[in-house]
């Protein structure tokens, strides 16, 4: 095992580009971990040509346009939390020895996260286009509005990302991910602002819940609010700028990627 030494930070820049290097050699020589990032967006688009209707933008049927919706970020997020839960914990024997070498943690939690925004961002890529062939969306600016779904999307799974580090860096066996990974889960859905509108102080979750974020995104650029007359379907969230969904959603993922890197450093700390 390689011994990490330098302090300074040019070293922590290498350090990084190793790791970084290290994992995507990990994931593409193995196909226990390469197949599963390969299939996952292709299935669950599969599941959304199932479940949803072709026509539902073009014909602005509100109730379909808005299950498509959900089902797109809900897949986002999924993919996001599954890619990511285990990373940390699963490493944690290794991590510890190589902390005791020199390891730069701030690197160590960069490099993680930096490959699995890659991977999340063709996922997402593969899962909109895909979506867009299957039942487009037929917005009012094509390009504009579709490139600001694509934000919507990615930004959603690097943020869901960003949450599953952070509990992979609490725990220290993957096994015990299983509850808080379903409450993330069920968190997306129930406070997503979406087929389920809460009122009162649970409302407000929906302000710290990446899918209702990226939701408010694409449902803006489609103007769901504006289909159906006399305000029968309104969300609130879906009248915010995009570029105040995108900037929250950012947010969360730098928030909870410096939360990571914190859990980490306390854990090793007098280690390094």
């Amino acid at each position: 095992m390689k011994k990490f030494r330098s302090r300074s930070a040019r070293m922590n820049r290498m350090h990084f580009r190793v790791l970084v290097s290290r994992y995507l050699r990990q994931i593409f020589t193995n196909a226990g971990l390469l197949l599963p990032l390969l299939l996952e967006a292709p299935v669950m688009l599969f599941i959304l040509t199932i479940a949803c209707r072709t026509n539902a933008f073009t014909d602005k049927d509100v109730s379909q346009a808005n299950i498509t919706i959900f089902i797109l970020l809900m897949m986002s997020a999924m993919m996001g939390i599954l890619n990511s839960y285990r990373e940390i914990c699963k490493e944690r024997d290794v991590l510890s020895r190589e902390v005791f070498g020199g390891l730069d943690i701030s690197a160590y939690a960069l490099s993680k996260f930096c490959v699995l925004a890659l991977v999340g961002i063709v996922q997402c890529s593969v899962l909109l286009f895909g979506t867009a062939l299957y039942s487009p969306f037929n917005f009012s600016a094509p390009a504009p509005d579709f490139l600001l779904c694509l934000a919507a999307l990615i930004l959603t799974n690097l943020s869901v990302t960003a949450i599953g580090l952070f509990i992979s860096a609490l725990l220290k066996k993957s096994e015990s991910a299983i509850l808080p990974v379903l409450l993330i889960i069920i968190m997306q859905v129930v406070f997503s602002d979406s087929v389920l509108v809460l009122e009162g102080a649970a409302g407000y979750l929906k302000y710290i819940t990446p899918s209702a974020w990226g939701i408010a995104v694409f449902g803006n650029a489609c103007g769901l609010n504006g289909w159906l007359p006399g305000g029968i379907f309104h969300r609130a969230m879906f009248d915010y700028s995009p570029l105040i969904s995108l900037a929250a959603l950012a947010f969360l993922t730098v928030l909870f990627v410096f939360l990571t890197i914190f859990v980490l450093k306390r854990r090793y700390r007098g280690k390094e």
